[in-house]
């Protein structure tokens, strides 16, 4: 069988999954994304066969020329416009990030037939919407958490600099000091978020979140959220099956 590569280059870190079919092989987190972390990657494995790119830094016109050399099929980058096993309803298809399709085919790869909000709760967060018949029918994008604590300490006079905490304690809703206000008043403008978008959804719509904050901010919504943490890495690797008679 068929051993394939998939790379998901975020903004803060690039996940690297190896898969035989639906199966997966290995997986590794990488801060800084060069062909020799590539290569070091797949060594053990030999010669991969297909690769599935995406990235929402860089288009990696060379990381992929570099990458070819390691594999014996195809490399390919994730775009709107290739063949894919959900239909695009958006306006600017081509705008769309690929990571957002990704996770959109992951969560229906995982719950098919099912109305779905999938969030990604990363540097940034997105909420999308797929059908239960495979529309991407759309979705917002808004800041996560770094990125609510830095914009209320630069644009006002007085709020601190708050580091983003390791694990948000469960048993208030409501800061006792600034820094907690600032650190809840994140958290909450997210989780307030995924409810809003869930209940104006189709009744039984299933919520599933991934990136780095999904564990974290799952636990705080009053209605079940499946967590998978590989959701895009299974979304390339469904893509390029799909792909491989195209």
């Amino acid at each position: 069988m068929a051993l394939n590569l998939t790379i998901d280059q975020g903004n803060t870190a690039a996940k690297l999954a190896l898969w035989e079919g639906d199966g997966l092989v290995d997986i590794a987190v990488e801060p800084i994304l060069t062909p020799e972390v590539v290569r070091g990657f797949v060594a053990r494995y030999g010669v991969v066969d297909n690769v599935m790119y995406c990235s929402v830094v860089c288009r990696g016109d060379k990381l992929l020329r570099d990458i070819r050399e390691m594999a014996s099929g195809r490399v390919m980058r994730l775009k709107s416009d290739m063949p894919l096993p959900v239909k695009i309803d958006y306006g600017s298809p081509g705008t769309l990030g690929a990571d957002r399709i990704a996770a959109a085919v992951g969560a229906r790869t995982v719950y098919p037939d099912t109305d779905l909000l999938v969030v990604d709760a990363g540097t940034a967060v997105t909420y999308d919407a797929v059908t239960a018949d495979g529309r991407f029918i759309g979705g917002n994008i808004a800041p996560g958490m770094r990125m609510r604590l830095d914009a209320l300490h630069r644009y006002t006079a007085r709020l601190p600099q708050v580091e983003v905490p390791r694990e948000i304690k469960y048993d208030r809703f409501l800061g006792y000091d600034t820094a907690s206000a600032m650190i809840l008043g994140a958290v909450y403008g997210i989780v307030g978020a995924i409810s809003y978008y869930h209940a104006h959804l189709p009744k039984g719509t299933k919520v599933v979140m991934t990136g780095g904050w999904a564990k974290e901010l799952s636990g705080l919504c009053d209605f079940d959220v499946a967590v998978d943490p590989n959701l895009v890495s299974k979304g390339l690797n469904r893509i390029l099956l799909y792909n491989e008679d195209k």
